[in-house]
């Protein structure tokens, strides 16, 4: 899942949240806020997890001479000691501010969990056993280790899902944002590259805001083109996240003038296919699409270059 599409979604959760509860919007754009910088701590916590790991491995590696491979290759991996060394993390990881905000200050059963989880895999004990000759096997092995050790562990699950409100679903986002960040990830690639700070990124923070308050604010327009559109379907029959996708679409075809159309068609559809039921997909598609052809016939739809997703 894409970093915008996430962050779609959990717009269309705080707008829905905040139709229910009738609550400020303000309070609630405030929450959603907290909710995207738990996800920024979450995905830092979990590459500094992979660094704790290591550093376990080495001990482990130098206290015990018989350790096995997949041990000696964690504490020797270059990937790693590349992504140890980056000037970002090392400043996260150190800050007073972060101090309480990063997980594994005093977890070390996890540690040594995922290491045994390693070592006594089945499923993972004939790649692990294979030498890693090139940065690239090292990568690929770094990978596939956190793949089927580190996300499907569910001691890890059920920690990061008492500590966060919103753990489930930021840990699917962080550990794609964690894999990501591995395979960028080159021998060349010098200790000050960039990690992903979406919440401090101003362009994504402003993607969100800026959909959240434009939906909030123009509801009563979006609604009267919906209104036009389904003459034969009273709007007050359409069901609240249907109207709130809506919404959200016919707000990025009118004030993001750099996301293509098609684009914001194409991810709302994809968002009804998790939220909607696939009447409702078939529906929304159909309005969106009137709704499009009708602006851009009264020229209301500016757009400018290809723009992001």
């Amino acid at each position: 899942m894409s970093i915008r599409r996430h962050f779609r979604i959990r717009s269309l959760q705080f707008l829905y949240a905040q139709h229910l509860s009738k609550m400020d919007s303000n309070q609630v754009e405030e929450n959603m806020l907290k909710s995207i910088e738990e996800l920024h701590n979450l995905y830092i916590s979990l590459l500094c997890l992979i660094l704790k790991i290591r550093e376990n491995a080495i001990k482990r590696n130098l206290y015990n001479r018989k350790s096995t491979n997949p041990i000696q290759k964690l504490a020797y991996n270059s990937v790693i000691k590349i992504l140890s060394n980056n000037k970002y993390l090392i400043e996260e990881y150190s800050s007073t501010e972060n101090s309480g905000k990063i997980l594994w200050k005093k977890q070390d059963e996890y540690f040594f969990l995922l290491l045994q989880e390693m070592q006594e895999s089945i499923l993972c004990k004939k790649y692990f056993d294979k030498p890693c000759t090139s940065f690239e096997e090292e990568k690929k092995f770094i990978i596939k280790y956190y793949k089927n050790i580190v996300i499907p562990n569910k001691k890890l699950l059920e920690y990061i899902e008492d500590l966060y409100i919103n753990g489930q679903e930021n840990l699917c986002i962080a550990h794609t944002m964690v894999c990501k960040t591995l395979r960028f990830i080159k021998h060349s690639t010098p200790p000050n590259f960039k990690l992903y700070n979406i919440y401090k990124n101003n362009e994504n923070k402003k993607f969100i805001i800026d959909l959240y308050r434009n939906t909030i604010f123009h509801k009563n327009e979006f609604n009267n083109l919906i209104d036009d559109i389904s003459n034969n379907w009273d709007i007050k029959r359409i069901a609240i996240i249907d109207l709130i996708i809506l919404q959200m679409a016919i707000c990025e075809f009118l004030y993001f003038p750099n996301i293509p159309p098609k684009a914001t068609m194409n991810e709302y559809i994809e968002i009804t296919k998790i939220f909607c039921m696939e009447k409702s997909k078939i529906f929304i598609n159909g309005i969106l699409d009137q709704i499009f052809k009708l602006l851009h016939n009264k020229n209301k739809i500016f757009k400018i270059g290809k723009g992001l997703l």
